[in-house]
């Protein structure tokens, strides 16, 4: 039985206005087959957090709640962010603040702890959550903002890029990284061999390869690819001294075929009632 379970600790107050971002797919990634799943969906309205656990979730071996998080079929609901999420917050003391918000594209005005969750995709270096955007279809279009993932594993290996293998070095890569400017098309397209997501998608720059489309959304790109390998747009592209995990951020907007929709199975649905 669902039920709703509230945080609450002293000091909680009501937040700012409602956010144009209002949740976002938590991604956590498994330790043993490097799958990146999606397990929760977090939101805020300006006043309340809150977390839901997916159905996916219910479906991993292997899968330990989150700290303050502990039960699948509950929606959390609080004033003040879990703790498991404002970890991922930094401070306005500290000293690297300004440089940390220029490199997520943040103003400071708008550098709420949820906009940072928002910017930054709320990883952590050698962390196992990430955090998304929730794709959407809109108006007979397909929109999703995305952080490029994989950024450093992309020239371990030769890739298999729609029948072109490809070998990338890292400065082959970086060379195509720094060539990038917001606004600039990139190409999205299957990759394939790929032993960790049967459906990845590579985000190519000029001929090469930079990182991956989200395993979470990598079928249903691949859906919107058939017949032809899509286009997207470069939303932010971070300096080469970025955590590579923030490094690249896409929107894709593009038509949707009659009847599609992101998560088609509904492994996103929250498992609360």
């Amino acid at each position: 039985m669902s039920s709703t379970h509230v945080l609450r600790r002293p000091g909680d107050e009501a937040g700012p206005a409602a956010p144009q971002v209002s949740e976002l797919l938590v991604m956590w990634q498994h330790p043993e087959t490097m799958a990146i799943l999606p397990i929760g969906r977090f939101g805020y309205d300006g006043e309340l957090y809150t977390f839901n656990y997916t159905r996916q979730a219910a479906e991993i071996q292997g899968l330990r709640p989150l700290p303050e998080l502990r039960d699948l079929h509950r929606t959390y609901r609080s004033a003040q962010m879990p703790l498991v999420f404002e970890q991922r917050v930094m401070s306005p003391r500290r000293p690297d603040f300004d440089d940390y918000l220029s490199r997520i594209g943040l103003l400071p005005e708008n550098a709420t702890p949820w906009e940072q969750i928002v910017h930054s995709g709320g990883t952590r270096v050698g962390d196992t959550l990430q955090f998304m955007q929730m794709p959407e279809v809109r108006n007979g279009r397909a929109h999703a903002r995305f952080f490029a993932n994989g950024i450093r594993h992309v020239p371990e290996m030769p890739r298999d890029v729609g029948g072109r293998v490809i070998k990338v070095t890292r400065d082959s890569q970086e060379a195509a990284l720094c060539a990038l400017n917001p606004g600039d098309l990139v190409e999205l397209q299957p990759e394939h061999g790929n032993r960790i997501d049967a459906r990845a998608c590579l985000i190519v720059a000029d001929g090469t390869p930079v990182g991956w489309v989200p395993m979470a959304i990598s079928s249903d790109v691949r859906r919107l690819m058939s017949p032809e390998d899509l286009s997207a747009r470069v939303a932010r592209i971070a300096p080469a001294s970025s955590p590579a995990h923030t490094r690249l951020v896409v929107d894709l907007d593009v038509p949707a075929p009659e009847g599609f929709a992101f998560d088609p199975e509904g492994m996103w649905d929250p498992l609360a009632g």
